[in-house]
């Protein structure tokens, strides 16, 4: 569902112009105040990378004070609000030295790892790092599996744990990511069901285990349906009361909270007719806020404020570049030079992977409430 009408979008348009990025701040607090309802034992840890910009940070830090960062850049506009280091979690699993010290040094202490040639980087802080220990569960029916390039093996973390403990590393927990926009619930469950087992293992062998990470991957709806909220939440929320209930939760959201708050006001600035199909040119494509296409393999809803009978067309971006495609076969109203189309859901990975390339510059964001 769009943050705008029509009406309103053709207001911004004249203001601003177009490419336009338009967020809703009640929206973000919405979703923020959802989270808190389904999962009221999960503390949230906003994924920096989903949309860093300072403006969506504000809005989110207001209502939350924990942020999941992964480089020294996102450690520093993160800081620019006032978040202490303390509230921050550093969740890139593999670093430099200069990285570690870096957020050491803004006060920052919690890290991931999952290898052994990462705990070696540790070593010298070992006085001063909280670990967690990142589990690999492949999900090939998720948008991106992100335990294909990260996470130990279930069955190898066990020896991880303790060679870091005989390191003299303070393992704190585990985390884990099931994957981005997951829409089966139950991969939460059976991989938090996987982590007791791990945090029973280790119980014996006298390393206990205080925080578990649930991660991100909790979807939003683009052109495809979702469950209910509350259906998807439901079996996760009972999975942590039940092996969890007494152990510290915290996740990693970052679509979720954004994605579907920022709606794109675009313009048609050219059309020809290619072997019966029409071709509309926009100002904004892949290598600008639609870089979430490449990067996030995702869809997003486009409304025209045409009416009539739909007809084939591509959508095209500005670029010189024939990759430079948004929408391949799409059906829409006979459209015009000059025309105003809206894409929704345009919140998460899209601005924040944009390029200057070909010399078109990102869109303008605003903030409406």
């Amino acid at each position: 569902m769009a943050v705008i009408g029509m009406k309103e979008a053709r207001e911004f348009k004249e203001q601003h112009g177009t490419p336009l990025l338009v967020v809703s701040k009640r929206r973000i607090e919405d979703k923020i105040q959802i989270w808190k309802d389904y999962l009221p034992q999960v503390q949230m840890y906003y994924a920096v990378k989903a949309n860093p910009n300072p403006e969506i940070l504000k809005i989110i830090n207001s209502s939350n004070e924990y942020f999941d960062i992964c480089s020294n850049a996102e450690i520093e506009v993160v800081k620019a609000f006032g978040v202490k280091g303390s509230n921050m979690l550093h969740t890139h699993p593999i670093k430099r030295d200069q990285d570690i010290r870096f957020a050491l040094e803004n006060g920052v202490n919690w890290f991931v790892f999952d290898n052994e040639y990462e705990l070696q980087k540790f070593l010298p802080y070992k006085d001063r790092v909280n670990l967690l220990m990142r589990i690999s569960f492949p999900n090939p029916d998720c948008v991106v599996n992100l335990s294909y390039k990260f996470g130990a093996d279930p069955v190898q973390s066990i020896e991880l744990a303790l060679m870091a403990r005989d390191m003299g590393l303070n393992v704190k927990g585990l985390c884990f990511h099931v994957g981005s926009q997951n829409l089966n619930p139950f991969k939460y469950v059976d991989a938090i069901a996987e982590c007791k087992r791990i945090f029973n293992l280790l119980a014996l062998q006298g390393l206990i285990l205080e925080v578990l990470d649930i991660g991100g991957g909790f979807p939003v709806e683009y052109n495809e349906h979702i469950m209910p909220l509350r259906n998807f939440f439901n079996p996760i929320y009972d999975a942590l009361n039940r092996y969890f209930s007494n152990t510290r939760i915290i996740a990693e959201p970052g679509r979720f909270v954004v994605a579907d708050a920022v709606d794109l006001i675009l313009t048609v600035i050219g059309k020809a007719k290619r072997d019966n199909v029409w071709w509309y040119y926009v100002d904004d494509g892949v290598y600008g806020s639609f870089s979430g296409k490449v990067f996030d393999h995702c869809d997003y809803p486009l409304l025209s404020e045409r009416k009539g009978k739909r007809e084939q067309c591509i959508v095209a971006g500005p670029t010189c570049d024939s990759f430079d495609i948004t929408y391949q076969n799409s059906a829409m109203p006979r459209l015009d030079i000059g025309d105003m189309l809206i894409v929704s859901s345009m919140g998460a990975y899209t601005s924040c992977s944009a390029t200057n390339f070909n010399g078109f510059v990102p869109a303008k964001t605003i903030v409406i409430d």
